[in-house]
């Protein structure tokens, strides 16, 4: 072999002393960063939906009494009157100063409400359940949760399900003319009624949210007497 080959092989070992020294300092870089990630860590995670919910719970609710009401029941088969004591469970305790502000409003609604029930109706739990929705409806809309006023009688289902086809219940104007034309109306006036029961349905989707939120929990009747 020439002498110019020897330096070459001379170089052999040292390429191979280089590979353990750049893994070496790989490996210091590595664990350089974890070190410097656990020092800049905070001491304390911030806390979990739950453990937040634990440090600081919900308020105990709040009952707030509307009182003892003696109405009249729609005739049937004779003169009826309902005892009912009736009390609300509110979940927002800074209801209680409004609905006592607008007792006399509230009072009024809920008589007017229950002078529109008969005994039959109110004979069954759903009566009862039923009458305790309309109680809540009427006074949520005294204290400014709910913008249109709740009917009252048995409509109440009519409100929980505004969209429905009960208010578009009304007959189409009669169609003018005949053949292409008239069906062109007739479909022009379903496209209406459709668009309609839509935006009343979004429009009650978005009621029903905040409603949902209205911080009045339940309508509880302490006393139920049917005379």
């Amino acid at each position: 072999m020439s002498k110019a080959e020897k330096p070459v092989a001379a170089e052999a070992p040292r390429k191979s002393k280089k590979i353990p020294i750049i893994v070496a300092a790989v490996i210091l870089l590595i664990a350089g960063g974890v070190a410097a990630f656990l020092l800049l860590k905070p001491a304390h995670a911030p806390a979990t939906e739950a453990s937040a919910e634990e440090a600081h719970p919900e308020a105990p609710p709040k009952y707030v009494e509307l009182g003892t009401f003696t109405a009249n029941l729609i005739h049937e088969e004779g003169d009826r009157y309902l005892q009912v004591a009736i009390s609300l469970k509110l979940t927002k305790p800074e209801l209680e100063e409004k609905i006592k502000a607008s007792s006399p409003e509230i009072l009024h609604r809920v008589n007017m409400l229950l002078q529109s029930k008969s005994p039959s109706e109110l004979a069954t739990l759903e009566g009862k359940e039923n009458l305790a929705s309309d109680i809540k409806a009427q006074v949520e809309y005294v204290i400014g949760i709910r913008k249109i006023p709740p009917p009252y009688g048995t409509a109440h289902t009519a409100v929980q399900n505004a969209g429905s086809p009960a208010f578009h219940s009304a007959e189409p104007p009669p169609v003018q003319g005949s053949g292409i034309a008239a069906v062109q109306s007739v479909g022009v006036t379903a496209i209406q009624d459709e668009g309609e029961r839509v935006a009343a349905a979004e429009k009650a989707g978005v009621e029903n949210k905040m409603i949902a939120r209205s911080g009045i929990a339940e309508v509880l009747f302490t006393s139920f007497i049917i005379q």
